[in-house]
């Protein structure tokens, strides 16, 4: 049953999904996690990317520790994110996995060096760019969650850091750039579950969603033809 209460119900909506979650199996979420995993690597907006912004998996999360050796190996800057304060998060640049240690809620974070910030590109740099031209596209930055929908919905876990990141962001790039939408220098693509899906989400405004979905079964998304290889099934 729905409740009037947006925040109530999106409480219920995260443990209704996160439940879900739960109930898999370790064996399930390592097939599901690699399909996941072969289908992001297979998007142009990670073959263009030189540089990834990506969280440190903990749990029963999407695991990205393969990822984030994969990124490395291909030579793409890797950025993780570290809490800073209340609903505050940065991201520093790490060479390799081993240099994140438990922090926020036993979460690998990356240490927080201020040379190692993230700072964005200009978004000047991101045009008439190549789909063979790799790394030289937009910075993507893959986001969690606790439960997604078909419309690109999105909630994370209630601490509202990755949607105070990307605004934060917007508004910085968008005093340097003029850009009406400065986010178009950062490409947003969320991982999940399937069965972290649900029909229809609880959103506001401050609810920043994402450009694609990726779960072991579908890409969910305004997609160009070029721009995924096929899932491995």
């Amino acid at each position: 049953m729905r409740s009037n209460d947006p925040e109530a119900e999106k409480g219920r909506q995260r443990r209704e999904a996160l439940e879900r979650r739960r109930r898999l199996t370790p064996q399930e979420r390592e097939r599901a996690g690699g399909r996941i995993l072969s289908a992001l690597c297979g998007l142009a907006a990670y073959r263009e990317a030189g540089r990834l912004l990506v969280y440190a998996s903990i749990g029963d999360e999407v695991p990205t520790r393969e990822l984030i050796g994969r990124a490395l190996s291909e030579g793409k800057e890797v950025y993780c994110p570290r809490v800073e304060g209340k609903g505050i998060m940065s991201f520093y640049r790490i060479r390799k996995p081993e240099e994140l240690t438990p922090g926020f809620r036993g979460i690998p974070e990356p240490p927080a060096e201020e040379a190692r910030r993230y700072r964005p590109a200009v978004r000047e740099a991101f045009r008439d760019v190549s789909p063979d031209r790799r790394g030289s596209g937009p910075d993507l930055i893959v986001m969690p969650g606790a439960a997604f929908d078909r419309s690109l919905g999105r909630l994370g876990y209630g601490g509202g850091f990755y949607d105070r990141f990307l605004q934060t962001l917007t508004e910085k790039k968008g005093m340097e750039t003029g850009a009406s939408d400065a986010r178009a220098g950062l490409r947003r693509i969320a991982v999940c579950f399937s069965c972290q899906l649900l029909e229809r989400l609880c959103q506001e405004e401050t609810d920043i969603r994402p450009e694609l979905i990726v779960t072991e079964e579908e890409i969910i998304g305004p997609l160009p033809a070029h721009a995924a290889g096929k899932q491995d099934r």
